[in-house]
């Protein structure tokens, strides 16, 4: 299979009209429970900015609301200078929308689904369509309710891909996906943002966030934790690392040595082995491990998941949250 490059191309502008979402002290409650809560957020033309936080964390509200799916309490939320909810219809025109939870009628084939749809937009091409539904193997004249779950998300993702439109709003897109199909998305995100898409990607699955966003804003009690790009994320992220002494006499004294770098923690023994887990810079390290006989020395790649957990913290009490 073709190996796929991940390209991160789009450079921050600060100047306001290149922002693709500017969400100012955005609020959503339902009566008492609370769904966002005064989120600052600002999406720039052309990156792919991944959510992320647990469930009920807010990253569905906060997409809902931006289409005016649900209305806001207080707030403002623009997109591409449009109002969310005084200009709801050049909002939509401008987007599409893959929903966690996508829902059509099952006695309808894939192709009259996007036939409907398309009625609705002016920028859907059924080469298009017919293209994506080859590269994503999915029979669109099958009924949507004979498919399996794998492959009504294929349907989802046409008709999320199939339109130009200038911003892709993706909620929990690779569901039911297998890690084939996972690569293929990819593709098309960074196709679609080449092409001048801004793409608004929900996801539990790390490594998908980490190989395809630009930026990570990280939800926890509806509100937004941290906003960050995925390149200083992983760097303040934790690696973990194992160290094999060939004298086993030496086990205690490194795990001690270890102990005492100031980017170490978590060191362990157990059966020959010293574990622990560090951030930042190994170059103390080495030069600690440089004193001993080492027989074996495993450093993990850092990913986005170890971060996303370092800064989620302890979430016990969340009370009142809905996605």
């Amino acid at each position: 299979m073709r190996q796929i490059t991940v390209k991160h191309p789009y450079a921050r502008i600060v100047s306001g009209d290149q922002f693709a979402v500017q969400a100012a002290r955005l609020t959503k409650t339902y009566g008492k429970q609370r769904g966002i809560l005064d989120v600052d957020l600002d999406v720039t033309r052309g990156e792919v900015l991944g959510l992320v936080g647990a469930n009920g964390s807010g990253k569905t509200t906060f997409m809902r609301t931006l289409l005016d799916l649900i209305r806001p309490t207080s707030g403002t939320l623009n997109v591409f200078g449009h109002s969310s909810t005084r200009e709801s219809v050049a909002v939509r025109k401008l987007c599409t929308y893959l929903p966690g939870d996508f829902v059509v009628p099952s006695r309808l084939t894939g192709y009259q689904i996007l036939r409907r749809y398309s009625f609705a937009r002016d920028n859907v091409r059924a080469t298009d369509i017919d293209a994506l539904a080859q590269r994503l193997d999915v029979d669109l004249s099958r009924r949507v309710g004979d498919l399996s779950k794998g492959n009504k998300q294929k349907v989802a993702l046409v008709l999320a891909f199939a339109p130009r439109a200038e911003l892709i709003v993706l909620d929990e897109p690779t569901s039911g996906l297998d890690p084939i199909l996972q690569r293929i998305f990819a593709e098309l995100v960074n196709e679609s943002v080449a092409n001048g898409a801004t793409v608004l990607l929900s996801s539990h699955v790390m490594s998908e966030v980490e190989q395809i966003a630009h930026r990570v804003a990280l939800l926890r009690n509806g509100s937004i934790a941290i906003v960050d790009d995925v390149a200083a994320l992983l760097a303040r992220s934790r690696r973990r690392a194992h160290v094999r002494p060939r004298v086993a006499a030496d086990l205690s004294v490194i795990a001690n040595g270890l102990a005492d770098v100031p980017n170490v923690m978590e060191v362990s023994e157990s059966d020959g082995i010293v574990t622990f887990a560090c951030q930042g810079s190994v170059d103390p390290i080495l030069k600690l491990l440089a004193r001993f006989e080492i027989e074996q020395f495993d450093l993990m790649h850092a990913d986005l998941e170890d971060a996303f957990f370092a800064n989620e913290g302890d979430s016990s009490g969340q009370v009142g949250t809905t996605p």
